[in-house]
């Protein structure tokens, strides 16, 4: 059967609106998502502005219906997610946040204690609506965007909808983040530590690449070489702690204490590299030492927190020079091949520093 024309499709959803039956209403809007490609300006706006006309309790009803079927629809027809996904943000639109309660307090309560949304269409579409309304995040359901933006299966449009809410510059929950966040905040210099952090943040690998060094440089100059230094000395000491507050890996999964935030960890690889521009010392060859160890510690049915970071931090011992750090990398060398620990990667890495490999 061919696509309804503007006319015939304005006059079928006025229909269904006016009949009551949410139900037969979204599965017409589902098929009408697919015959048209998610493109909702067919007919002008007409369609959007009759939905958007109708009494809060229904329209809020509607959404959540539309809402609930955006997951099922991700995995068995991944391209008309992104129409959809884009229909809840119009049916949001112009409501208040007690209005959007029905839709918008479960999405919080599920992101608030979750370390990621895997699925992600849901919080895709309710960041976008709150950013249109001007809203901010929980900083619990920023982390959480935060998180998926970073490593989940979601929409491409997540991280640029992420990056445009304001929050802490890390996310909360992992003591050692909280001491950095509680140290920036008695930093009258806060804004250099944000840029540094910031890009700290965008590491990528355990190699970062000679120009994103070169960028590191001034914003290293401008903390000061011995205050970064010292910083990373508390902060890398906190790594192996667990987090404050549980959240959940997995919708059916229960509460964690242990699972690395990877965006934090991010923030941790940044933080090796630019600690190696400092000057050889005892202590960042120390606060290097200590971040491999608390990257290695297990999880139990994952594997060592993050191998990523223990290689990132290897590395910088590596490139930071001195002799201290061939003390601290002998030191590593049985921690890293025998006992609870042991991860033969990071131990060949190790014996590859120590070889000047």
């Amino acid at each position: 059967m061919p696509p309804q024309q503007p006319t015939d499709r304005l006059a079928a959803v006025r229909k269904l609106a006016d009949s009551g039956s949410l139900q037969a209403l979204d599965r017409y809007l589902y098929r009408e998502n697919a015959d048209h490609r998610g493109d909702w300006t067919l007919d002008g706006g007409g369609l959007v502005r009759l939905l958007q006309g109708m009494p809060v309790e229904r329209r809020v009803g509607l959404l959540c219906r539309m809402s609930e079927g955006l997951e099922e629809t991700a995995v068995h027809a991944p391209p008309a997610c992104r129409g959809l996904a884009t229909l809840n943000v119009l049916l949001a639109q112009g409501l208040s946040a007690e209005q959007l309660a029905p839709w918008r307090e479960p999405l919080m309560a599920e992101a608030a204690g979750r370390l990621v949304v895997w699925e992600g269409w849901r919080l895709t579409a309710l960041l976008e609506a709150d950013l249109a309304a001007g809203r901010e995040l929980p900083a619990a359901v920023l982390a959480t965007a935060r998180r998926t933006a970073l490593i989940a299966g979601v929409p491409g449009g997540l991280p640029s909808v992420v990056g445009q809410f304001s929050g802490p510059v890390l996310n909360p929950g992992e003591p050692w983040a909280d001491r950095a966040l509680a140290d920036l905040a008695g930093e009258r210099d806060d804004a250099d530590w944000r840029a540094l952090l910031g890009h700290a943040l965008t590491a990528t690998g355990a190699r970062p690449g000679a120009k994103w060094l070169r960028a590191g440089g001034p914003l290293v100059d401008a903390v000061g070489p011995h205050r970064l230094r010292a910083a990373a000395a508390r902060w890398f000491a906190l790594v192996g702690q667990p987090r404050r507050q549980a959240v959940a890996a997995f919708a059916h999964s229960g509460p964690a204490l242990h699972d690395p935030d990877p965006y934090n960890w991010r923030a941790l690889q940044g933080l090796a590299a630019l600690l190696a521009l400092t000057p050889p010392h005892p202590e960042a060859a120390e606060a290097l030492g200590a971040l491999v160890e608390a990257a290695l510690i297990r999880i139990r049915g994952f594997g060592p927190r993050s191998p990523l970071t223990a290689s990132a931090a290897v590395r910088a011992l590596t490139a930071l020079g001195g002799p201290d750090v061939r003390a601290e990398l002998e030191r590593l060398v049985p921690v890293v091949t025998a006992g609870p620990l042991a991860y033969r990667p990071t131990a060949k890495a190790v014996a590859a520093a120590l070889s000047g490999g």
